[in-house]
C-alpha cells in the first residue's frame, strides 16, 4: 500500500453501495450565465451530452473558464439544469466536494465528535488515526468546528466524506489544503474506493495517481480520452496540462445570446420622415460620441485583461511544469506550495476571463 510522508494508513475505508452500470447521464443540457445588465446571456454549454459508468475515475482538464467547475456542479446538482435532463442511475448516491463545503458541518461539534457522529460509526482510535492523516493531531481533535479555518473545515469535510462515501464522488481541487503526506493518504483512500470518481485538480501527482480516463473541456465541447493522464498528453501532443486557448481567442470568440429582435410588422407603410431639428442632431451626435468613447474604454479594459490573463497563464504553465518534475516532491513542502498557488492563480484566471467575456459581449451589443 502507498505510504504517506508521515505514516502508513492501515485503516480500510468503508465502501459505498454498488450502483448500476450507468451512473449519471446529461442529455441535451444547456447552461448560460446571465449578464447583469440584461444585454444577453453567455453560454457555457449547448446540447451537452455526457455519461459516466461505474468505476470510472475521470479528471476534467482544459483551459481556465472552459466550464470544468460548471460541469462538476451540474453533475452534482449544485447548479440546476436549465434545459435538458440530468438522470441518475440505479442506487446512485452523489457526493460533491469543493473547498467551500466545510460550511455544511455542525459548528458546535468538536472535530473528533464530528467524525464519531458519521453515519458509518468508527472507533475513537480509528477516528484519531484517520484525522491524524489529514493534519488533525494531538489536541487538534478537540477543537470546536466553528473556530476552524476554512482549510481545516475543508479537510474535516473530506474525512467525513471518506468515512461515509457516496458511490458517485465529485471533487473540485481536493488537495488544496493538504500537505504531501495527506495527499498520499487521500490517494490511499481513493485507491480503495470502489465507486465512480470525477474530479478537477491542478496537482499532477494526484492526477497521475488517480485518473484512469481524461475528459478535455474547451469552449463547451467535451473530448474524452480513454486512458490515463500520460495517454492524454501523448494523444493530445501536449507536454503538460496547459491552457489550450489563448486569452485573446477566448475573449474575441465570446458569442452572447442576445434577446430576440422584435418581429417586423407586416405590410409597413412608408411615411414621410420629418426633418430633424438642430437639437435632435446635436443629441444624436453626442450619443454617437458617447458610444464611441464607451467602445474605446471597453477595448482598453479588454486589452488590459488580456495582458493580465496571459501573465497568469504563463505562471500556471510554469507551476504545472514544476509539478511534473519528480524532484519537486522530494523538496520539503514545495509541491504543496505550488499546488496551492496553482489553485489561486486558476481562480483568478477564471474571474478575469469572465470579466473579459462580459466586456466583450457588451462591446458586441454596442
Amino acid at each position: 500500500a502507498p505510504v504517506s510522508a508521515t505514516r502508513s494508513i492501515k485503516f480500510t475505508f468503508p465502501q459505498p453501495i454498488r450502483s448500476g452500470l450507468r451512473v449519471i447521464t446529461l442529455k441535451e443540457v444547456a447552461h448560460t450565465y446571465s449578464n447583469t445588465d440584461g444585454s444577453g446571456d453567455l453560454p457555457v454549454y449547448r446540447n451537452l451530452n455526457f455519461e459516466a459508468e461505474r468505476g470510472q475515475r475521470t479528471v476534467l482538464v482544459g483551459p481556465n473558464g472552459a466550464g470544468k467547475s460548471t460541469l462538476l456542479k451540474l453533475l452534482g446538482g449544485a447548479l440546476a439544469v436549465q434545459t435538458g435532463e440530468r438522470l441518475l442511475g440505479h442506487n446512485v448516491r452523489v457526493g460533491y466536494f469543493s473547498q467551500h463545503r466545510g460550511d455544511t458541518l455542525n459548528m458546535s461539534h468538536q472535530v473528533l465528535e464530528s467524525v464519531l457522529h458519521s453515519p458509518n460509526p468508527v472507533s475513537e482510535q480509528t477516528a484519531r488515526t484517520v484525522l491524524g492523516s489529514f493534519l488533525f493531531r494531538g489536541d487538534d481533535v478537540f477543537k470546536t468546528v466553528g473556530i476552524l479555518s476554512g482549510g481545516e473545515k475543508s479537510r474535516l469535510a473530506l474525512v467525513k466524506l471518506l468515512l461515509d462515501p457516496p458511490n458517485l464522488l465529485l471533487m473540485d481541487e481536493p488537495t488544496t489544503h493538504l500537505d504531501i503526506g495527506s495527499i498520499d493518504a487521500l490517494i490511499t483512500a481513493l485507491r480503495q474506493y470502489e465507486g465512480t470518481l470525477i474530479f478537477i485538480s491542478h496537482d499532477v501527482h494526484f492526477i497521475r495517481a488517480m485518473a484512469t480516463t481524461v475528459l478535455h473541456i474547451s469552449a463547451g465541447h467535451l473530448t474524452p480520452y480513454a486512458g490515463d493522464y500520460q495517454y492524454y498528453l501523448d494523444k493530445s501532443c501536449a507536454t503538460s496540462e496547459r491552457a489550450a486557448l489563448t486569452a485573446g481567442e477566448q475573449l474575441s470568440n465570446a458569442q452572447p445570446i442576445a434577446p430576440p429582435a422584435p418581429a417586423p410588422t407586416s405590410n409597413p407603410e412608408k411615411t414621410p420622415t420629418p426633418r430633424k431639428t438642430k437639437e435632435q442632431k446635436r443629441a444624436e451626435a453626442e450619443a454617437r460620441q458617447a458610444k464611441s468613447q464607451l467602445k474605446k474604454q471597453h477595448a482598453t479594459q479588454i486589452a488590459d485583461l488580456e495582458k493580465r490573463i496571459l501573465a497568469l497563464e504563463t505562471r500556471l504553465a510554469e507551476i504545472t511544469a514544476e509539478l511534473e518534475k519528480p524532484e519537486t516532491y522530494q523538496a520539503n513542502g514545495a509541491a504543496v506550495t505550488l499546488s496551492r498557488e496553482s489553485v489561486t492563480v486558476s481562480a483568478t484566471l477564471e474571474q478575469l476571463i469572465a470579466q473579459g467575456l462580459l466586456l466583450s459581449s457588451q462591446t458586441t451589443e454596442d
